[in-house]
């Protein structure tokens, strides 16, 4: 099995190369964005596509996220190239329901690069398997490689050893996430390497909701240190996984619950 990762450098390419690197006779390859020197994806099985940005300016965002990731799946498509690919539950926006089949609502340029990807896909040709994967809260190890767009866990972690406090919003318990380890989302994309055969889109999260005052006060009465509060902002109140569809094509599976992690 010869694989090739895009944004190999990234908080879950790095941890995506780790794992597959552990699977006996696989061959993995990264690729890291490169306007000028695009991937040849001739000599693999499968391209596990996580290269994305959020930081830059709009037609830079549309450019990467969605034409070269549309780019890609031509080439995939053309050349019997199965094609893994990262979206986001961003893409549901301030929904009240967090299924496949829920109407989005994108409310950023990122979120709508990823939205319009996951539809246009889907209306191809498609003469390959193609699994895209909508990532809820991901946590865990490298998380700081995405610096001010890392999540609240490492957000919080470092505040609270430079500034010796934790800056929590007013309504804090009442704001909940989805929180799903990035060993898990790994383990779901070789699994389906391994037993899917088949296409389609699937929310990738623990199916549980933890609240940012819950994450808050761990992180705080470990680091020993006070939280204070501020506005809150206007973000959904809770945005959880649907996981009926995944359940329906791979099975129950035990994800590693925030805390666990928080305690390690």
């Amino acid at each position: 099995m010869r694989i090739l990762v895009t944004g190999y450098e990234g908080f879950i390419g790095r941890n995506m190369l780790a794992w597959l690197n552990q699977e006996e006779g696989w061959l993995i390859d990264g690729w890291a964005w490169d306007p000028n020197n695009y991937p040849d994806v001739t000599q693999y099985d499968w391209v596990i596509h996580l290269g994305a940005t959020s930081k830059s300016d709009v037609d830079t965002i549309i450019h990467r996220n969605l034409e070269f990731s549309q780019w890609l799946f031509k080439e995939c498509n053309t050349h019997g190239v199965h094609l893994q690919y990262a979206s986001t539950s961003k893409v549901y926006g301030n929904s009240k329901s967090y299924n496949e089949h829920a109407p989005c609502n994108p409310q950023d340029a990122y979120a709508w690069s990823k939205y319009l990807f996951d539809r246009w896909v889907f209306q191809q040709d498609i003469h390959i398997m193609v699994q895209g994967f909508r990532y809820f809260n991901v946590y865990g190890k490298w998380m700081h490689i995405k610096g001010k767009d890392a999540n609240a866990i490492h957000q919080w972690r470092t505040q609270a050893r430079k500034e010796g406090k934790l800056t929590v919003w007013n309504n804090a318990e009442n704001i909940k996430r989805d929180w799903v380890w990035v060993g898990d989302v790994c383990r779901l994309h070789i699994d389906f390497i391994k037993t899917v055969n088949g296409s389609g889109i699937w929310n990738v999260g623990s199916g549980l909701a933890h609240s940012y005052l819950d994450i808050a006060e761990e992180i705080a009465e470990q680091e020993n240190v006070p939280i204070e509060f501020v506005e809150t902002p206007n973000v959904p109140i809770k945005v959880c996984a649907d996981l009926t569809n995944l359940k329906a094509t791979i099975g129950k599976r035990k994800w590693l619950n925030v805390f666990e992690f928080l305690n390690q």
